[in-house]
């Protein structure tokens, strides 16, 4: 509201600026952008609008029209909305951008007739009936020039200035400005409108199709020379924006460029034409839906011009993406740029809107209320963009990624706002949730730098000890001799007696993430342990089961065991010692933890 009075480009301009600095912050500084256009508004109504009196009588309302001069004197935007709430406007009985122009114009124009006096209007008032008043001055420098205004009682304001005064104050303002001041106005500074009307040749006012003619001939010019000024603009500009927009030695796309350009120049244009169609003093009931209309364009232009400086801001990101082996990037900058766009479009909507309801707060109230009745009805949805930001910035997988999450295992091929989209070994696309990454695990198996093989060997229960440990070692030879397994990790022990074999732990790494070399290599190794099985005569067993038919010769034992529990005990001890001194007998200590020497097999301590 204050600053639409005077300087209403520059918060058009300010606006715009706002929104293009939206897509230049890229997102460093999102809540201080976001928050911009808000700021903005409430700068326009930072100060409270001045509730609509009630005017017990017409004095009262010329005295609420005094505020005039002090706004002429001060530039203070408070006396004008004072003395705007004694008009009876067609946007509302009191305040309006149409009341203030009106009051604007009233107050120069008494600056040619005389001074605005509550005693002297008490007294010449006339009183046509119980609603209705008027009061009729004479200019003092010119007797013939009379004004007569009128004063309407309302219910809910009092007496105000009814409308066929405010349809009178153009003729009443463009006459009088040929006229000299009173003396009691002094040596007041013209206003700039004033300035120009005033070195207009006298042949080009009055009269007219709507305007005056030297205001047709002022639109023409200001047109070309608004279109001139955008075109040598945009063409000093475009050599300075293709240099600062080179980018590890590649230049902005020439499209790219073009679809900015457009928008951008009509912008500047609306900026410049906006800028000075308040010099050409238009009628009000022309000036106020021109200014609206061309506000409304400005915005209009300002969204679209941030909406291809959005794809200008993230062109850069792009490039890196392109050069970095990192398939992360190649999803991220999209999504950024669709998010840009997206609340480019969110602001832009709500400032056109603002622009036609004069009301931003009101909007914004009615946006937060919506927002969360749709939060409540949308609640998967939010969740899914939460989602999809954990995705993001956590970083969990990229894609090409195998990844498993449950019953699900596949190949990410796309992250949307909504889901994210994962191709399984069946070849079919699976379509994920994005807010099941925020309680889920997720395996990304992609992110192995190895593979592991793990698998028991069953050997029969008749192979020898000696076959046993010789079969292990021939094992540990091969994980050291295959190109593709880890040398640094394997084990390959005795590790169970099992219901029907010897079981023998195999576990080892291939070092690769492609799982047909995997696969390739796995079946290479098997393939010799078989034949090392086989050179060794180590079988291996399988579930069997041996029906035996006793006789009682067969129930009869060879020998006598021990005579008595001692005797038992010291013979299973000796026999112990006897096993324990062929195994571990040589040892001087306790062996050494396992460790891995490519070079040296004999590292592991046996």
């Amino acid at each position: 509201m204050q600053l639409r009075q005077r300087l209403t480009p520059c918060l058009n301009v300010i606006r715009s600026l706002v929104l293009v600095l939206l897509v230049l912050s890229g997102g460093a500084v999102p809540s201080a952008v976001l928050a911009a256009p808000l700021a903005l508004a409430q700068a326009e109504s930072a100060a409270p609008k001045p509730t609509p009196e009630r005017f017990e009588t017409p004095r009262e309302t010329v005295e609420a029209l005094l505020a005039i001069y002090d706004y002429e004197r001060t530039h203070q935007t408070r006396f004008l909305e004072d003395a705007s709430q004694a008009f009876q406007a067609r946007e509302g009985l009191t305040g309006g951008e149409r009341a203030r122009e009106y009051a604007r114009q009233l107050g120069r124009t008494f600056d040619h007739i005389t001074l605005l006096d509550p005693e002297r209007i008490e007294r010449e008032l006339i009183t046509i009936d119980a609603t209705h008043a008027e009061w009729t001055v004479a200019s003092e420098v010119d007797p013939e020039f009379v004004v007569t205004l009128g004063f309407v009682k309302t219910d809910e304001h009092g007496w105000v200035i009814d409308t066929r005064t405010s349809a009178n104050i153009y003729e009443w303002y463009t006459r009088a400005a040929d006229l000299p001041r009173i003396e009691a106005i002094g040596d007041k500074p013209l206003s700039t409108e004033e300035f120009v009307r005033s070195i207009v040749p006298a042949r080009l006012k009055g009269g007219g199709l709507l305007l005056e003619p030297w205001q047709w001939i002022g639109l023409l010019v200001l047109f070309l020379i608004a279109f001139f000024f955008e075109r040598i603009l945009t063409i000093s500009v475009r050599p300075l924006v293709r240099k600062l927009s080179r980018f590890e030695g590649q230049t902005l796309p020439q499209d790219m460029l073009l679809r900015f350009e457009r928008p951008f120049g009509w912008l500047l244009l609306a900026w410049l034409w906006l800028a000075g169609v308040q010099l050409l003093d238009l009628p009000v009931n022309v000036y106020a839906p021109l200014r609206m209309g061309v506000q409304m364009f400005t915005t209009v232009m300002t969204v679209w011009t941030a909406y291809h400086l959005a794809d200008i801001a993230c062109w850069p990101l792009q490039v890196k993406a392109d050069r970095s082996e990192n398939k992360f990037d190649d999803m991220l900058v999209p999504l950024l740029r669709r998010t840009l766009k997206i609340v480019i479009v969110l602001i832009g909507a709500v400032v056109f809107v603002s622009d036609i309801t004069g009301d931003l707060w009101h909007i914004l109230a009615g946006l937060s209320i919506g927002s969360l009745a749709i939060g409540f009805a949308a609640k998967d949805s939010v969740e899914n963009l939460f989602g999809t930001f954990t995705v993001l910035l956590d970083g969990p997988f990229k894609i090409g990624d195998l990844v498993k999450m449950g019953d699900i295992e596949g190949t990410v091929e796309e992250v949307g706002f909504r889901s994210t989209r994962i191709r399984t070994p069946e070849d079919s696309l699976v379509t994920v949730p994005n807010s099941r990454f925020i309680s889920s695990h997720v395996d990304c198996l992609g992110a192995r730098r190895e593979r592991r093989v793990k698998f028991n060997l069953g050997l029969t229960y008749d192979t020898p000890a000696q076959s046993i440990e010789a079969f292990c070692e021939g094992v540990r030879e091969l994980v050291r001799a295959h190109p593709y397994t880890a040398k640094d990790s394997y084990h390959v022990w005795f590790s169970n007696f099992g219901a029907s074999s010897l079981d023998v732990e195999v576990i080892c790494f291939i070092e690769t993430t492609e799982f047909p070399t995997f696969v390739r290599e796995r079946h290479r190794l098997f393939l010799d342990i078989l034949r090392l099985a086989q050179r060794l005569g180590v079988g291996f067993a399988f579930p069997t089961t041996t029906v035996w038919m006793g006789r009682a010769e067969d129930l009869a034992q060879p020998g006598a065991g021990p005579a008595d529990r001692r005797a038992a005990i010291d013979q299973g001890r000796a026999c112990a010692r006897e096993v324990a001194r062929e195994s571990v007998g040589g040892l001087t200590g306790k062996p050494e933890p396992v460790q891995f020497v490519a070079d040296d097999p004999d590292a592991i301590p046996r």
